[in-house]
């Protein structure tokens, strides 16, 4: 489409219309300051400084009249923060940074008392007086509210049966047989006029026949001959949406990927739980497995034993960070939902933030676990192995979360994302560890379908690098079951190879979280655009 010879690709539309989606979707642990300093930082190209910055954002704060709880935080429905209005006005604010010639708004004053809603859309009144262009959808608006507007369009079944000067309106109506009581909200009563009764057949015919006949009336009436006029006259003068002096500038991938890192960072640090609770509930498992196997001795029965702690070290790490996932991500999911409807960057970016922003945590958790149970339980002592203990715990807690980080793209629903991980990851404990069942007594296909699994080859390194030399007693012989004198004759037996394939297995145990990475990104393309749009 093109007006006046310039054409309104998507670019040009970005950069000037800006749309309010209806749910604030907002960072709880983040001040109304911050929330509009990041996204600027998002929004606004590099050539603008931290001083301007700053002002921009402090303009738009006093425009939206959120001065007095800049400082506050945003709050959600854990933390208390600002009220549902004040939201609004911060949802809104967003959008203003960029100072669009036309904002968009979808039912601004939805789950608003009447007096917020009132002072809300006579700050969108204000905005438009100032030369821009501002369009909501209202349902079931206050008179005071309806008196606001310039211009009403009303809908019926996705056609518009009344577009024009709010204060024409019941002149129209009325000259078409359908006046407005004396004390009545004139939009509550044309809203009724022109929408059709489907509570039964008979009610649904009669009210589809008035509206048929309104659309008709509408389609031939003067008004729309004069709105067509009016905006073929305005297109051939000049374009409305004209490049000048607002070319589209990005701030940068760094810029936006860094921006996006520090935010996450910020909005986990002030929720003193959900901090904890990474770093710490990993290693929260370990007393329980102490408890339950204590310190390993050398004997036959320590064989038993070793294979509990091993399993533990490949089970434990991936669930800790499907619940780690579920309990957090989907509230940056969400907001990265409505920015990438903005335009400002994409999955990839969005997702490789949230790696870097879990990798700390990740290793700190993992690096506990692996310290207490590894030394505490008297596994091989030396320090190559224990590093390469931590390093298997850490490559499986990734994986835990970045394999649902991609079912949550194609989920929205968090427990359903839950579901379908431990699900998977259950399967693939049973079916590949060899530790509930040696894989050569299985059949052929589910050993086939082990090789797709990370438990296989983190199995088969743990194994490695615990029994691998070492010595085992026969002074305690098990009825029925020979002597098994070091550790290199278990592994010969239950996982043949294990030793010789252990910088094999780790390579493919690396490629694999990797390519949950990747799968993340394909998922939130492929699925998430359309749960976006």
């Amino acid at each position: 489409m093109t007006y006046g010879g310039v054409r309104c690709t998507r670019d040009v539309m970005r950069q000037r219309v800006s749309y309010v989606i209806q749910a604030d979707r907002l960072l709880p642990n983040l001040t109304v300051r911050e929330t509009l300093t990041y996204t600027a930082y998002l929004k606004l190209p590099n050539s603008v400084n931290k001083k301007q910055l700053k002002e921009k954002v402090d303009n738009v704060i006093n425009r939206m009249g959120l001065r007095g709880v800049a400082d506050s935080r945003v709050g959600g429905a854990v933390v208390r923060g600002v009220s549902g209005g004040e939201k609004r006005r911060v949802t809104i604010a967003l959008q203003l940074l960029k100072d669009p010639d036309i904002l968009l708004l979808d039912e601004p004053t939805t789950g608003l008392d009447s007096f917020t809603a009132r002072h809300l859309v006579a700050s969108l009144q204000q905005i438009a007086r100032q030369g821009k262009l501002v369009m909501l959808s209202l349902h079931q608006p206050r008179s005071d509210i309806a008196k606001m507007l310039d211009q009403t369009a009303l809908m019926s079944s996705g056609h518009v049966m009344y577009c024009g000067p709010t204060d024409h309106m019941v002149p129209y109506f009325t000259e078409l047989g359908y006046p407005s009581p004396t004390y009545a909200n004139p939009l509550d009563t044309y809203i009724d006029v022109v929408s059709v009764d489907r509570r039964d057949a008979d009610r649904q015919a009669v009210t589809s026949q008035r509206t048929d006949e309104l659309l008709q009336a509408y389609k031939t009436s003067d008004l729309l001959a004069r709105t067509k006029a009016k905006v073929a006259k305005m297109a051939k003068a000049r374009s409305f949406v004209s490049d000048t002096g607002r070319k589209s500038r990005s701030p940068g991938w760094f810029r936006s990927f860094s921006t996006v890192v520090s935010r996450m960072n910020v909005n986990l640090s002030r929720d003193g739980l959900a901090y904890f609770n990474r770093i710490i509930a990993l290693p929260v498992f370990v007393p329980f497995i102490v408890i339950f196997l204590g310190r390993m001795k050398h004997n036959q029965g320590s064989i038993q034993d070793r294979i509990g702690i091993l399993y533990n070290s490949v089970q434990v790490p991936p669930y800790l960070g499907i619940i780690n996932n579920v309990a957090l991500f989907p509230a940056l999911r969400d907001h990265f939902y409505r920015e990438g409807l903005d335009g400002l960057y994409g999955s990839q970016t969005f997702l490789l933030a949230y790696t870097l922003h879990i990798l700390p945590f990740a290793a700190v958790a993992s690096v506990l676990f692996s310290s207490m149970l590894y030394w505490i339980t008297g596994m091989y002592p030396e320090a190559d192995r224990f590093g390469m203990h931590v390093a298997v715990v850490f490559l499986l807690h990734m994986a835990g979360e970045l394999l649902t980080t991609a079912v949550m793209g194609m989920f929205r629903n968090p427990q359903l994302a839950n579901t379908t991980t431990a699900l998977t990851f259950t399967a693939s404990g049973l079916l590949a560890t060899g530790f509930l069942r040696t894989l050569q007594n299985m059949s052929e296909v589910l050993q086939y379908l082990s090789w797709a699994s990370v438990h296989k080859y983190a199995s088969e390194i743990v194994v490695a690098n615990e029994f691998h030399n070492l010595n085992l007693t026969c002074e305690e012989k098990l009825q029925g079951i020979p002597c098994v004198p070091n550790g290199d004759v278990f592994i010969d037996v239950n996982y043949p190879g294990a030793t010789n394939h252990m910088h094999r297995n780790f390579e493919i145990l690396v490629s694999m979280v990797v390519g949950y990475q990747l799968l993340a990104i394909l998922s939130f393309k492929a699925f998430g655009l359309r749960i976006m749009k």
